[in-house]
């Protein structure tokens, strides 16, 4: 009798210290979500979050917002969903660059693989090799010949040390041998400057670089996948010229701060899968040349499992390249 009261005492307990967390995941939410874009607006992350947004919260019943929060390659996005409460409230999009950054700057605010946590894998797209329209050259090949014989290095603009587009556009200027880096806040700034005229080139997401290429309002080179992309069949894959090392996979994957509880990421990723399935949100990926993420990258384990990969990957590409954070 002794036992089972003492059972019952401590079965009261534990139901006493997990009942928050139930009932979080219960009730949550309450109040707007906000999904933080750790680049400036313009960019490939943020037309993605523009698409997203909307969609999620019809799926998820409630508002969410989107804040920006740039520089620093996306670290200031990270650390600030790594400072926010465990509570599901702050949501991070993120790209490639999260799995850069974790390979390439030792000293981060934030510990990439304790201190955050993927939700699921949202999107595939390549990024496309971007030039102002006045660059004298058509193709590929006639783009690293000028930029090897113009009488000065390329302008070449990418968000950041250790963002995609830094990375998408390093094997173009190591097979021209030349071309000077210009970092930005973020990837919409650098195309801005190259339909300006005020760098030659940078490495855009798909998603904002198809309107200016289409437009006419900058030259669209190669595609950073191992396929040509169908919104520019007529662009060629930087793969075709400088091997298969040259491609950067534009990925993006949901994440929140970790110890935030199961029910509520549960939650979020069942709202993400019936938001990725809706018939806007697909033609809207659709016009902008993006993938939804293989499914199984859009479960817990699967989500966690790719990005320790990608980031042991691009780990081994900042050793051969040597390249260091400034």
């Amino acid at each position: 009798m002794g036992v089972t009261r003492r059972s019952a005492v401590a079965a009261m307990a534990a139901a006493t210290v997990l009942s928050p967390r139930v009932v979080l995941g219960q009730s949550w939410p309450e109040r707007p979500i906000t999904l933080v874009v750790p680049f400036a607006p313009g960019g490939g992350t943020d037309v993605l979050a523009r698409i997203l947004a909307p969609a999620l919260s019809e799926s998820i019943g409630g508002t969410v917002v989107i804040e920006t929060v740039s520089g620093a390659a996306g670290n200031m996005g990270s650390a600030r969903t790594a400072r926010a409460a465990p509570d599901g409230y702050t949501l991070l999009l993120h790209n490639v660059g999260f799995a850069i950054n974790a390979a390439l700057y030792r000293n981060l605010p934030f510990d990439s693989e304790t201190d955050l946590v993927p939700i699921a894998f949202v999107s595939d797209s390549p990024l496309v090799i971007l030039g102002r329209k006045t660059i004298p050259a058509t193709t590929l090949p006639e783009l690293i010949t000028w930029m090897k014989t113009s009488p000065m290095p390329a302008k070449l603009a990418h968000a950041g040390v250790g963002s995609a587009s830094h990375f998408g556009i390093v094997p173009l200027a190591r097979a021209a041998g030349r071309g000077d880096m210009i970092p930005y806040r973020g990837g919409g700034p650098a195309v801005q400057d190259v339909i300006a005229g005020h760098a030659d080139l940078t490495a855009s997401p798909l998603q904002a670089a198809v309107g200016p290429a289409q437009e006419g309002l900058a030259k669209a080179f190669a595609v950073t996948s191992a396929e040509r992309a169908a919104m520019l069949p007529s662009v060629a894959s930087l793969g075709e010229v400088l091997g298969p090392k040259a491609l950067t996979n534009f990925w993006s994957v949901l994440m929140t701060r970790a110890g935030t509880p199961a029910a509520v990421t549960d939650k979020v990723r069942v709202a993400l899968e019936a938001a990725l399935v809706q018939p806007a949100l697909l033609a809207a990926f659709d016009k902008a040349g993006v993938t939804v993420a293989a499914k199984q990258y859009r479960d817990e384990a699967g989500a966690r499992a790719l990005l320790r990969k990608e980031i042991a990957h691009w780990a081994e590409i900042v050793r051969d390249n040597g390249i260091e954070a400034p």
